[in-house]
């Protein structure tokens, strides 16, 4: 089995993938995590649950990054950062619940930084 650090969750947003990549680099080396990319991150709980649960059975990481981001388009009216953090966490107790050791962290990007949701 392959074995990664870090699962990485965020949207597909181009604006925010340089940002993104720089954190990853800065928690794990290159090459050492699983990248999962869809529009919303986590407001597609199903699916990214559905997808997370892939990297959790083939690749064991011992670590979930959530990204959320400002200015969302996929969310549309509904792109508050309560409502980002409230479905951000909705995935990281899904997550926990089938590894309980899982270290998730929900975070947002914003258009200054990243910051913890």
């Amino acid at each position: 089995m392959h074995k990664a650090k870090i699962l990485a969750i965020h949207c597909i947003d181009l604006r925010f993938q340089e940002m993104i990549d720089k954190d990853l680099q800065q928690r794990s080396s290159y090459g050492k995590f699983d990248r999962i990319s869809i529009p919303g991150a986590s407001m597609d709980f199903e699916n990214a649950q559905k997808y997370a649960l892939i990297s959790l059975q083939l690749h064991n990481p011992d670590e979930v990054l959530i990204y959320e981001h400002e200015d969302c388009g996929a969310y549309g009216k509904e792109n508050s950062k309560d409502v980002h953090k409230s479905n951000a966490q909705k995935l990281a107790d899904a997550l926990m619940q089938e590894k309980p050791s899982l270290q998730v962290h929900t975070l947002i990007a914003t258009f200054n930084g990243i910051q913890r949701l």
